[in-house]
């Protein structure tokens, strides 16, 4: 009789075993906004071109990216930013973005779970889903020119406003155990940015070469962040663009116009 109890202890626990390593574990779902806004600093300039005041506005899209857990990202969006620079040294910026888009979802970082695998197989679950996500952000931060070398950093907050089909779908997710959703459509994330510029020809006259990484720290956030990082050439002219890479949207590139006064 204790052989035979044994026996189906040992079995009982091997099915669980086996069930928990194929097709238990929920795959995490962020809210489409809680990546950092594509919104860059401003480069220095020389001479009569070093003006204290920037506004800066940009024009952005994912023609097809894919993020946590979600793929087939298309979308289309907007940013204006006002920089204000104080002795030729301190900086502080800020921020408004929008945009626009549909997704769709899959497990592409985490293992799928059998029950959420099988409604991905279904006509609700092959669907895109829209979305539409507003951000600010207020950022403050010192940068420095040697030569033909700009380097700085700074931190901040950005505040996340998410909504649409993609956030209602993300909330059943969760409420009926598919997924896994920790932050909110309304966030507000501690971040920081730094950069490296290079200028081209004397004083710039060729334009500027700007590499700018900025990260946003949640423990609601697959992995305690997400991030963006971006290259972009900076005319004489104002006219500026680039190509960025974040967790929730891959590939952007990005056209814009700076005005200094």
């Amino acid at each position: 009789m204790s052989v035979n109890l044994s026996a189906k202890a040992a079995l009982t626990l091997s099915i669980a075993t086996l069930s928990l390593l194929t097709g238990c574990e929920k795959p995490v779902l962020q809210a489409m906004g809680s990546t950092p806004m594509p919104v860059y600093h401003e480069p220095r300039w020389s001479g009569e071109k070093n003006k204290p005041f920037n506004v800066n506005i940009e024009a952005f899209g994912a023609p097809y990216g894919q993020g946590v857990n979600v793929d087939k990202v298309h979308s289309i969006g907007g940013t204006f930013s006002l920089q204000y620079r104080l002795m030729d040294l301190f900086f502080v910026q800020g921020s408004f973005a929008g945009d626009w888009g549909t997704a769709r979802f899959s497990c592409i970082e985490d293992p799928c779970s059998d029950k959420y695998d099988r409604w991905r197989n279904t006509s609700d679950g092959k669907d895109d889903y829209s979305f539409w996500a507003l951000q600010e952000q207020v950022l403050a931060g010192v940068d420095f020119a040697f030569s033909v070398v700009q380097v700085g950093f700074g931190g901040g907050a950005q505040f996340s406003q998410s909504r649409g089909d993609y956030e209602d779908k993300r909330d059943y997710l969760k409420s009926t155990g598919l997924a896994d959703a920790k932050d909110g459509k309304n966030e507000i994330y501690p971040m920081m940015g730094v950069w490296l510029a290079f200028n081209l020809g004397k004083d710039a006259q060729y334009g500027i070469l700007k590499q700018e990484s900025r990260i946003v720290y949640s423990e609601n956030l697959k992995g305690g962040s997400s991030s963006i990082m971006d290259l972009s050439y900076y005319h004489p002219s104002g006219f500026h663009g680039g190509l960025s890479v974040s967790t929730q949207q891959t590939l952007m590139p990005h056209i814009g116009k700076s005005f200094s006064f």
